[in-house]
């Protein structure tokens, strides 16, 4: 990370109203405020060769889609990925979505979906500064994750999918 992605960062977190200890339910509903949008959180079980998690936005609302079939810690950090894509801007290659977003949401209108956006869909930058951004966001003072070691963009992705697999037994989101 260069040092202007940091302060990014910084600067983001910096305007941020993080709930400690941390509550996904009141950050996105301070973000839908900040905002002026809604955002929906959809779970899905996601299949071979999909994400765990990506988001759609919409002309009306962003909708969050994250893995239904893992632990409740590993689902707020799906979300809090696919926030921190949103905080930072990041606009994915819509065409590779389109399918999926059909798939998940067919009562959208193709022609509302102006982005759609999942972890294949961004280069590894993005997703690089997407990931640092949600450990940043989890790992603020006073959270059960900031206790926890901070890990690279290769290191989360593999204890992501270790997550994946070993909690699949954990208490399970509704």
């Amino acid at each position: 990370m260069t040092a202007e992605g940091t302060e990014r960062h910084a600067a983001i977190i910096r305007d941020l109203e993080i709930p400690v200890p941390f509550d996904l339910g009141l950050f996105v509903a301070w973000l839908q405020r900040r905002r002026g949008r809604g955002i929906r959180l959809c779970p899905f079980r996601s299949g071979a060769g999909m994400p765990c998690g990506f988001w759609i936005g919409t002309a009306e609302a962003d909708c969050i889609y994250y893995e239904r079939a893992t632990s409740a810690f590993h689902q707020t950090h799906i979300v809090t990925h696919e926030i921190a894509h949103m905080l930072l801007g990041h606009r994915g290659r819509t065409p590779v979505w389109q399918g999926v977003a059909r798939v998940l949401a067919p009562d959208l209108d193709p022609e509302l979906i102006r982005l759609i956006l999942g972890r294949g869909a961004y280069g590894a930058r993005e997703e690089e500064e997407a990931e640092t951004l949600a450990s940043l966001i989890l790992q603020q003072p006073g959270n059960p994750a900031s206790s926890m070691p901070s890990a690279g963009y290769e290191d989360a992705r593999v204890l992501g999918r270790l997550q994946h697999v070993w909690g699949r037994g954990s208490r399970q989101a509704a």
